[in-house]
């Protein structure tokens, strides 16, 4: 019973939210179908994990909504042999989605339990083409790079110029910017060409913002 509630529950998800959202990649969409999220979260959050609700999992990180990561993938066009960076991936959900569409996933997390628990959880779940590193978010993983995409799972102030040099040349940096005082922000990419960055608007969304990505005086400001 246990199990078929899940599966009903991930369909109901997929048909209310995702697909409603107008997300049509059938990869996508299979792997919404498939990968079991429950076991990526944690027991005491089991009643939101096919909610439409940012899901808390310590005092400043929370799981996106699913729909709005899935949106987020469905603009982002990733391809099967792309070497992908995603930080702030939390115990791993959203690299097992995106390593159904791309070639090898490269996860970030700052939280030794995260990382622990993102690594068996993407074992348990026949996920192969990715692991999990622990670090400073805003710091990348430099060895692996560049990278053909990097996204990052919760919103931002600004990013960091290492990052930005560890895309490859016609690489996309995927995220939401977002001022703390507003309630919104808007989900951008950002194309490299010719070393430099420039951004444009997909849609708006809403994210908790990373600590690591907020603005301090020796950092530039992402200007809209």
């Amino acid at each position: 019973m246990y199990d078929k509630n899940f599966i009903i529950s991930r369909e109901n998800m997929v048909n209310n939210q995702v697909i409603t959202n107008k997300v049509t990649n059938p990869v996508l969409i299979d792997a919404l179908l498939t990968i079991e999220k429950e076991k990526f979260i944690p027991p005491n959050k089991f009643a939101l994990t096919y909610s439409d609700s940012d899901i808390e999992f310590s005092e400043d990180r929370y799981l996106m909504k699913t729909f709005i990561f899935a949106k987020m993938l469905e603009f982002s066009k990733v391809k099967k042999n792309d070497s992908i960076l995603i930080i702030g991936c939390l115990t791993g959900y959203s690299v097992a989605l995106l390593s159904k569409l791309s070639g090898y996933v490269f996860g970030l997390e700052n939280n030794h339990e995260f990382v622990k628990d993102a690594n068996k959880n993407l074992s348990e779940v026949a996920c192969h083409n990715c692991s999990v590193s622990y670090g400073n978010l805003n710091d990348g993983i430099k060895k692996n790079a560049p990278y053909d995409k990097i996204f990052i799972e919760g919103s931002v102030e600004m990013i960091p110029d290492k990052l930005i040099e560890q895309l490859k040349e016609g690489g996309e940096l995927f995220t939401i910017f977002k001022k703390k005082e507003l309630m919104l922000g808007e989900y951008m990419v950002g194309l490299k060409i010719n070393g430099m960055i420039s951004y444009r608007h997909l849609f708006n969304a809403n994210a908790k913002i990373l600590k690591d990505f907020i603005i301090t005086e020796q950092d530039y400001e992402f200007k809209s």
